[in-house]
């Protein structure tokens, strides 16, 4: 399992913004960053992956540019390599939802994947 926390995290980690695993965002972050959940899938089995990226604003045009930016990056499926195999993740349907949370002023886009994990 740390293979597959060190593979989305460092992928998760990379647009330029904090990120954590849902439930664990420290209190003194302030928006915006990542949320994600970790899972692991049996070998050659998918399981259910999402993240969410949060943002406080009344306009949602960072939000879409930084979306539009993963969305890039995962493309039609991203392979994440790791310590004795890889993990790969893949849009799902509906793949981006754009979200308000109670405060109106937090914005959130939740992604939904597919994620494999190959390990050896």
């Amino acid at each position: 399992m740390m293979n597959t926390a060190l593979a989305l995290y460092q992928f998760w980690s990379g647009f330029e913004l904090q990120a954590a695993t849902v439930g664990t965002v420290p209190d003194d972050w302030k928006l915006p960053y990542i949320t994600y959940s970790l899972v692991e899938s049996e070998p050659l089995e998918p399981t259910t992956h999402y993240a969410q990226l949060w943002y406080r604003d009344t306009s949602n045009t960072e939000l879409l540019a930084k979306v539009d930016q993963i969305k890039q990056a995962i493309g039609d499926g991203v392979v994440l390599e790791c310590d004795g195999g890889y993990v790969v993740i893949r849009p799902s349907t509906p793949f981006v939802q754009l979200m308000v949370d109670e405060d109106p002023a937090n914005r959130y886009a939740y992604f939904n994947m597919q994620l494999n994990c190959y390990h050896k």
